[in-house]
């Protein structure tokens, strides 16, 4: 239990030039807590995109896919709830460039009733969106 409480209090900035009394050690050990769950969410700051394809068959379930960007690669999750094949366009835009519609499209096939991922290698891209085509 003790432990505990040295490991915390170590966690708080030594900028902070406080001296810990028992009274606030309870406190500092919160605004601990705090920190590390703020710098946890930030490392984590890539938002993750999504976007679905409807089935032909069953006609309520999806076939889903995310990503999120990286420095050089993309790497997009799929999850096929459709009892076929489902092939897809995923079309690339330019990163950081307002108004700029140079895109790049990529094709994807995915078997039924299956999940997995596929990297793709796209410097100054980054996905955009996901649309359905007949075939690749």
């Amino acid at each position: 239990m003790e432990r505990k409480k040295l490991t915390s209090a170590l966690l708080v900035p030594a900028a902070a030039g406080l001296l810990l009394t028992p009274a606030t050690a309870a406190s500092a050990q919160a605004s601990a807590a705090t920190t590390v769950t703020k710098a946890a969410s930030a490392s984590a700051g890539a938002a993750v995109e999504r976007d679905s394809v409807r089935c032909s068959k069953p006609r309520n379930q999806f076939a889903n896919y995310s990503w999120g960007e990286g420095n050089t690669s993309v790497t997009i999750y799929f999850n096929n709830h459709c009892s076929h094949r489902v092939s897809v366009r995923i079309t690339f835009v330019r990163k950081g460039s307002v108004g700029d519609k140079a895109a790049k499209y990529r094709c994807m096939t995915v078997n039924a009733k299956t999940k997995g991922k596929k990297k793709f290698y796209a410097a100054v891209y980054k996905p955009y969106s996901v649309t359905r085509v007949k075939s690749c």
